[in-house]
């Protein structure tokens, strides 16, 4: 096994791009309008949140032309979709970065169950002038025909490729694309997963065209994780007394105080197995993501070759619970230090990671590449440290569309929708409103069937900020099933 990884290793290595920094990567944005290939990814990704089978999709015959793509559906009778499209003065606007948003209505009277949660849809990335015209997203123009009045698929790909942010030039101190910087929060919908509420409006026009036609079972899941960034190794005479100090946990200082004399295990490491341990007592399954990053400003740089660590993560297989890689600060556009620590991940558990997340949300798109490159299967660091909600307008898991390359990725997304930090520490609510908020995300996930996915860490569990917090959440999730992310590639297409 180890050997079969540390061939992989240095094979990735060699095919990693030399120009690592920020500054030195063009955007590569293509100068005139959006290719006929990429076009057809933001109409799989429509017709994938309208229900539409993989079997399906690939009898559709798409043309597109000039102005408008058509969708025959079924091109034995004709029925088609007609998308128009948003022409080339609209997209230099786009690469101005002038960004019009619009509404549109239903084509027929939604089902009760969504008329609160989708009274409209909001379309970003549209023409000028079509502002402020209240009209319906579909029309039927005869038997054979509907036609989709914006330009559906464009919207749909640029906002799961997160196109805003390769245009945008402000970050924060942390080099992040901050939740308030973006438009859908400027625009009061990013606790909408707007792209997946398109698919509801396509549906509702696939079964006009096509009464006989049943959509695929929208199925809600969790997916429910936990980013190790601290486990009280090395060893920290500050943070051991500052659990008694600022934490109000006095025995919590003695364990971590006695840890170097008697080898027990600290507190943070200890509480990994706590915090997977409250989601399998209702029946719920969880992902683990070490960290495998050196010391650092940002990173604790525990070592989990410790036997103490390997104790851990032997519990943990026994329980059959999945980890992948919590990438270090330092990974953030670094794809050679991505791949050192991808290699100490699998030194010590003898297995690539399969997937994880980036350290403080220090996320871009070009991570996408960066990962792929790495090897590693799927992504879930798609959410902002400073809001909740759809960062990439979806809670669907996809392969996104990688613009500056022209084609679609090879790695998954899960996007992050609720970090615990980002309740409490960021936007500063209350319980009840952090109980609000996550109820009011989970319910929009379960209309378009998504995934919840919710970032609780090891050390959440013994700040009293959070007292009771996660407990109330998994109470609600209960019933729910778990994503199982080693098995995301059967699904997409």
């Amino acid at each position: 096994m180890l050997s079969e990884t540390l061939l992989q290793s240095q094979l990735l290595k060699a095919s990693l791009p030399s120009n690592a920094t920020a500054a030195s990567r063009d955007n590569g944005l293509p100068e005139t309008c959006i290719s006929p290939q990429a076009r057809v990814y933001g109409l799989k990704e429509l017709a994938r949140r309208a229900g539409v089978t993989a079997e399906f999709f690939r009898t559709w015959k798409i043309e597109v032309g000039a102005e408008e793509t058509t969708v025959h559906v079924h091109p034995d009778t004709g029925k088609k979709v007609r998308f128009k499209h948003l022409g080339r003065e609209g997209w230099s606007e786009l690469k101005t970065r002038i960004f019009h948003t619009t509404k549109a209505s239903w084509m027929c009277p939604p089902p009760d169950h969504l008329k609160e949660l989708v009274p409209d849809f909001v379309v970003p990335f549209c023409a000028a002038a079509s502002i402020g015209k209240q009209q319906a997203l579909f029309n039927r123009v005869d038997d054979g025909c509907v036609e989709c009045v914006q330009d559906l698929s464009l919207s749909t790909l640029l906002t799961l490729s997160r196109f805003e942010e390769m245009q945008a030039s402000q970050r924060d101190a942390h080099g992040r694309f901050a939740g308030s910087m973006s438009l859908a929060l400027s625009e009061g919908v990013l606790a909408r997963p707007i792209v997946d509420e398109y698919g509801l409006a396509f549906e509702q026009a696939l079964r006009l065209l096509l009464p006989r036609w049943q959509p695929g079972e929208r199925r809600f899941r969790v997916m429910l994780s936990h980013d190790i960034d601290d486990i009280g190794l090395p060893f920290s005479l500050r943070s051991a007394c500052g659990h008694a100090v600022r934490r109000h946990h006095p025995l919590a200082s003695v364990r971590d105080l006695l840890h170097p004399l008697f080898g027990l295990r600290p507190t943070y490491l200890k509480l990994v197995e706590d915090v997977v341990q409250m989601p399998l007592a209702r029946g719920l399954r969880s992902v683990v993501y070490w960290k495998a990053s050196p010391p650092g400003p940002h990173d604790r740089g525990y070592d989990l070759d410790d036997p103490l660590i390997r104790n851990v993560i032997n519990w943990l297989r026994d329980h059959d619970v999945e980890m992948g890689l919590h990438a270090g600060y330092e990974t953030y556009l670094c794809p050679d230090r991505l791949l050192e620590e991808a290699q100490a991940f699998a030194d010590v558990l003898g297995e690539w990671p399969s997937g994880g997340r980036q350290h403080y949300l220090r996320w871009c798109p070009q991570t996408w590449i960066d990962w792929e490159t790495c090897g590693i299967s799927y992504d879930s660091s798609v959410g902002y440290a400073d809001q909740i909600g759809f960062r990439a307008g979806t809670c669907v898991p996809y392969r996104p569309w990688l613009l500056t390359l022209n084609r679609e990725a090879r790695l998954v997304e899960i996007p992050l929708l609720v970090m615990d930090a980002t309740l409490i520490a960021y936007l500063h609510l209350s319980h009840e409103q952090s109980v609000a908020r996550v109820a009011d995300c989970m319910a929009r996930s379960r209309a378009v069937g998504g995934v919840f996915t919710l970032l609780w860490h090891n050390a959440t569990l013994l700040d009293p900020r959070y007292n009771g917090l996660y407990g109330h959440f998994l109470q609600g999730l209960q019933e729910v099933q778990t994503l199982d992310s080693r098995a995301l590639d059967r699904e997409l297409y």
